[in-house]
């Protein structure tokens, strides 16, 4: 809409101006409140439309919406806005129309998932930082039993729906703290570091075995991938009493986890933990077994397999597309490649000055981890701002502490090679245009803006994409035109029966968390399935009565901030030169002093 037709969406001439924490649907509850309480109820239209699309608006927050009630609220709203008799109602369905136009998905969130992406709909959540996590974790009360010294209480709640606390207490983009209540009245809790000083504990302190889950199910499973997506998915299928088998094509598990993530984010003795732990819990994971063209998804059905999960991840990285691109030239690297090689101990040459090209974490990893072998200057080159940037603030600033310089919206048009070596790379600089479908704002080269940068490496990270090819040319799995697997966005089925994908492989590269979500739901998809269970996958919990916990009597208290426990750091000298781990452990005062900053939201009535 135009900026003149922005101030009709409310009815009032204005604008209004919102972000990620406002949800679409409540907002236009809000105004449909009000004009319906302004109504004159001189015409039927108005007085009893505005009322109507009001209960219906209300239902949608409340989780007790259906999907018959968009096109009800549609029909109720043209009537409205074509009957009523002056100006308020002919206005008063704007809200509604705009919203449903723009953000239909806020609306089907709500009512298909039963979730508020802005966590800020009460009746549909327990406490926002647990509405917001992509698993569901109940971080109040893990949280609750760090606060009580209850460390292995703590991570046995994590592992209800995650079975990585220890990774995800290094690496997880812990969407939970943007929504932390406390964050209103100073900073939000360390819910992240919170979880890795539990786990750490379970891991220092737990010396008996955990019990396999006992297998109660017939019907076997195969798991292609031992990514945190495959492992996830084993991990409860395990739990609900399936034997589980996950099929790994490398010698060793953990997917993008172990390979691509630097040792001094995340070390690789905690991968191996986690992963012990899943395997001791009963999943089956048969390394140096890939799925390919010799042994396919189809011949896993043969074997007996009732149902199978792919989650291959997306490990193919992305050609920049311009003359010089040549992987065998000596200097030129592609960031998933040059990760993997120095994860793996294998020989990598960096040379005195290193571009990298990429804004994401591959990009920022691989800066950093070329500092770490030796290279004098390095520089990141991004064709976006630090705006459009998907990497957290704290990986930014580390970057930046350790000497990375980043130089933004720079596009590169040609890599420079002199007998089969790098030298360098042609650029050009841009301006930024109108959003992409990524919602970014798409770079525009600037004409008569080229110049030469002097380099004698360059690292390519602007992607990654899942890999089909280990699947036959005439496999019947249905693909996008994305090169991915079609699947049902609720179930992960796909077009054939039995057969599920998900995570990375689906989506395209994201956050470890969302890996594991998508691993949860395809667990609960396939024991729906092989159960003949039709009824929608549902993840996230509704707001019900705590059993057992009673909110304490409101009383009125002096409140006193209490600053956020500050997460403890290797300094920066030692970082530089070292693959040590970065970012250190809580000690048991401070995770407890920490821990008992949480509102306790989830106990509120």
């Amino acid at each position: 809409e135009t900026l003149a037709g922005l101030g009709s969406i409310v009815g009032s001439g204005g604008m209004v101006v919102m972000d990620e924490t406002t949800c679409i649907v409540e907002i236009a509850r809000f105004f449909l409140s009000f004009t319906q309480d302004e109504s004159c109820g001189k015409c039927t239209p108005c007085r009893l439309g505005t009322r109507q699309m009001l209960e219906i608006l209300t239902r949608i927050t409340e989780g007790k919406g259906s999907e018959a009630d968009i096109d009800t609220l549609l029909a109720i709203a043209r009537t409205v806005k074509e009957c009523s008799l002056c100006g308020l109602g002919q206005t008063s369905p704007n809200p509604v129309l705009s919203t449903i136009e723009y953000f239909r998905d806020e609306y089907d969130a709500h009512i298909k998932e039963k979730k508020c992406p802005a966590a800020v709909c009460d009746a549909l959540m327990i406490s926002p930082c647990q509405h917001t996590c992509p698993v569901g974790i109940n971080v109040p009360s893990y949280v609750a039993h760090i606060a009580a010294g209850e460390y292995k209480e703590a991570v046995e709640t994590i592992r209800e729906r995650n079975p990585f606390p220890a990774i995800c207490g290094r690496i997880c983009s812990h969407p939970c703290e943007f929504r932390c209540r406390r964050g209103e009245l100073d900073d939000s809790v360390a819910i992240r570091a919170l979880k890795r000083f539990a786990s750490d504990w379970y891991f220092e302190n737990v010396t008996e075995d955990p019990e396999p889950f006992p297998q109660t199910q017939s019907q076997r499973v195969a798991v292609v991938g031992a990514g945190p997506t495959g492992l996830s998915c084993a991990y409860f299928l395990a739990q609900m009493g399936y034997p589980t088998t996950a099929f790994e094509a490398l010698p060793l598990g953990g997917g993008m986890l172990s390979v691509a993530i630097p040792e001094f984010r995340l070390p690789r003795e905690i991968i191996q933990k986690e992963i012990d732990y899943i395997a001791k819990r009963g999943v089956d994971i048969r390394y140096n077994t890939p799925i390919n063209v010799n042994f396919t998804v189809e011949d896993l059905r043969k074997d007996g397999f009732a149902a199978v999960f792919i989650a291959a991840g997306a490990q193919k990285s992305q050609r920049i597309g311009v003359p010089g691109e040549l992987e065998d030239a000596e200097g030129f690297y592609y960031g998933l490649r040059f990760l993997r090689d120095a994860r793996l101990g294998r020989k990598v040459r960096v040379g005195r000055r290193t571009a990298v090209i990429g804004g994401g974490n591959v990009a920022l990893d691989a800066a950093r981890t070329a500092l770490r072998f030796g290279a004098e200057e390095v520089k990141i080159y991004y064709r976006r701002s630090r705006e459009e940037m998907p990497v957290t603030e704290v990986e930014y600033e580390q970057a930046i502490d350790e000497g990375i310089e980043v130089s933004f919206l720079i596009s590169p048009t040609r890599i420079a090679i002199e007998n089969w070596q790098v030298t360098g790379l042609q650029c050009i600089k841009m301006k930024l245009g109108e959003p992409d479908q990524s919602g970014r704002r798409r770079p525009v080269p600037i004409t008569g803006s080229e110049f030469f940068i002097e380099a004698d490496t360059v690292i390519a990270a602007v992607g990654q994409a899942p890999d089909l090819s280990f699947l036959p040319p005439d496999s019947a799995l249905e693909r996008t035109r994305w090169e991915t697997l079609v699947v049902d966005s609720n179930t992960l089925a796909t077009n054939i029966s039995g057969v599920f994908a998900g995570g990375d492989f689906v989506t395209g590269p994201g956050m470890v968390i969302d890996a594991i979500a998508a691993g949860r739901r395809a667990a609960i998809s396939i024991d729906k399935y092989l159960r003949a269970d039709t009824s929608r996958v549902e993840i996230y919990d509704l707001k019900a009565k705590v059993v057992g916990e009673e909110p304490a009597p409101e009383v009125e208290e002096a409140w006193e901030a209490q600053p956020r426990v500050a997460v403890p750091t290797l300094p920066v000298k030692e970082r530089k030169t070292s693959f040590a781990e970065i970012e250190l452990c809580f000690s048991e005062e401070k995770a407890q002093q920490e821990a008992r900053r949480c509102l306790r939201c989830d106990l509120e009535t």
